[in-house]
């Protein structure tokens, strides 16, 4: 009777360990953009949730890019430190936009660790969106151009901690970067291993299974900068056009 129920047990361990390791994603911080409408004007508010147990001292970075009709290209940015309490939500600032029914708006919010510097939550918003594709000037390498650099850890285990540490170190001596922000994150799948996913503009432009090897990481590690290579030259080739 015993050794029928060894399976069980193994079974019920495994999905405990998998929700506390994976459970732990809701304890963390977290950005989001709230938006309102009244008659031709938006309410744009940027809003910080510290869901983990820890005291923290935090920077944010609030870009909205507006679009006219007439293709004209209008920027608003707010940034600045704050702090945050444990378990507490923050508005860390609010902006007023005038938007006519023709017009396309973009807003991206960062929040970056104040002593690390790494980005640790993000959110956008976007109004209209399809005519941003169309030519515009080359204000939007000006306004992003904060954005050269920044990474965002999503990653769960301690092999995608550690595979996202190699990459921020090598990424971060980088002389050139991109200006979008590039995510490493992590997804469960069967078994004990996990997905990587290398993120760009929001785009998968990589992926690879977990294996706590150093040389399977190292070589993971430069597979992803040729994808990332790759990626910001086919980028580079659609000249003024807003891309994010």
């Amino acid at each position: 009777m015993m050794k029928n129920s060894y399976p069980l047990i193994w079974c019920t361990f495994f999905v405990f360990l998998s929700i506390l390791v994976y459970g732990q994603e809701d304890k963390k911080v977290t950005a989001k953009i709230e938006s309102s409408m009244v008659e031709n004007q938006i309410k744009l508010k940027a809003i910080v949730t510290n869901g983990t147990p820890i005291y923290k001292e935090l920077n944010y970075l609030l870009i909205s890019i507006k679009k006219d009709f007439g293709g004209n290209l209008s920027n608003n940015k707010q940034s600045g430190k704050f702090s945050i309490n444990p378990n507490e939500v923050k508005t860390l600032s609010e902006t007023n936009i005038n938007l006519e029914k023709k017009d396309a708006l973009k807003a991206f919010l960062f929040i970056k660790d104040e002593e690390t510097q790494k980005l640790i939550a993000k959110d956008s918003l976007e109004l209209n969106n399809d005519l941003f594709k169309k030519k515009v000037a080359k204000i939007e390498e000006e306004v992003f151009y904060e954005l050269s650099g920044l990474t965002i850890d999503e990653t769960k285990s301690k092999v995608g901690k550690d595979f996202y540490d190699l990459f921020y170190i090598q990424y971060s001596q980088l002389p050139d970067k991109s200006n979008s922000v590039v995510t490493i994150s992590e997804l469960p799948i069967r078994g004990t291993n996990g997905q990587i996913n290398v993120e760009i503009d929001d785009k998968i432009v990589y992926s690879f299974l977990t294996n706590p090897s150093e040389d399977y990481l190292k070589e993971q590690l430069s597979a992803t900068f040729k994808y990332i290579k790759d990626f910001n030259a086919k980028k580079n080739l659609i000249k003024n056009e807003f891309i994010y």
